[in-house]
């Protein structure tokens, strides 16, 4: 079984329709269980489309319909043309860029049901620090899983107040009664896992049932998720590893695998993704 997360930066890349191309390539080509995607946008001006494998979430989802050019959809509609069907589902986050309807993701192999959830203080949808994760659950003869997409807030602001710990907070709240069955928490988390004493640390210290699967791998290839200076992390030039994959599971990690860096895959975001195989314990 094998599962993916990736920050998309959708449609602020350059040649992002060439991109798009490569990223449903890629995903053609591996067949992911479960794919987790964070920066998800869409034009909030274009026009509102159906889709027949689209979950729509209950919860806090706020009132924002599918758009036609949904990086989500359309990565949905390109996997069908190449015999590959997929149930999805997402959720808006806020405005971005000041055109876009920016959001989080899950493709599903398997139908699922989903739920949008508030975990930011800000409820204010024009303004960046506020923060949903979508969570999905599968259903039917195969194991049932939860699976969260998530794209956290840094770990202070500028004046320092703490905005990551308490997303991370009404996370846990809200996976509670996941917590016996295998579960998935994968996305951009913006915290650094070299830096101590912050986010990394702390979702160590909360929920030490969760194992990220880069430290637990049998095999790694790859490790910094960002190479460079990005959006928020303006001044910071160096690599970083704020990408994760968290599990409960009892399955083993065969293998941990940085994709989308132009070694393993086009780099076709600003972020790479990691990929992960997790096999029978």
């Amino acid at each position: 079984m094998k599962v993916l997360t990736l920050n998309t930066h959708a449609w602020m890349e350059e040649k992002p329709l060439e991109k798009i191309d490569q990223l449903i390539d890629w995903l053609a080509a591996n067949e992911y269980s479960f794919i987790a995607l964070q920066e998800v946008n869409q034009s909030m001006d274009a026009e509102t489309v159906s889709d027949s494998t689209f979950v729509r979430p209950t919860g806090d989802h706020p009132d924002v319909e599918i758009k036609a050019d949904n990086f989500a959809l359309l990565i949905v509609e390109g996997l069908r043309a190449r015999g590959l069907s997929y149930f999805w589902s997402w959720t808006a986050n806020h405005i971005g860029y000041d055109t876009y309807d920016e959001g989080v993701a899950i493709l599903s192999r398997y139908p699922i049901e989903a739920q949008s959830l508030r975990v930011s203080k800000s409820k204010d949808y024009a303004h960046h620090y506020t923060r949903r994760l979508l969570r999905a659950a599968t259903w039917g003869e195969q194991e049932n899983w939860t699976v969260v997409s998530c794209h956290y807030s840094w770990w202070q602001d500028a004046s320092g107040e703490e905005l990551f710990k308490h997303e991370w907070n009404q996370t846990l709240k809200s996976v509670e009664d996941a917590e016996s069955s295998p579960l998935l928490v994968m996305g951009d988390f913006n915290n650094e896992a070299s830096v101590s004493q912050e986010g990394y640390d702390y979702i160590k210290e909360t929920a030490p049932y969760l194992t990220d699967a880069f430290i637990e791998a049998k095999e790694k290839i790859g490790d910094a998720t960002v190479s460079s200076a990005i959006d928020g992390w303006d001044d910071h030039t160096d690599e970083k590893r704020i990408d994760y994959i968290f599990t409960n599971s009892e399955k083993g990690i065969a293998s941990y695998r940085v994709v989308f860096d132009g070694q393993n895959g086009p780099v076709v975001s600003d972020h790479f993704g990691v990929e992960v195989t997790l096999t029978e314990a």
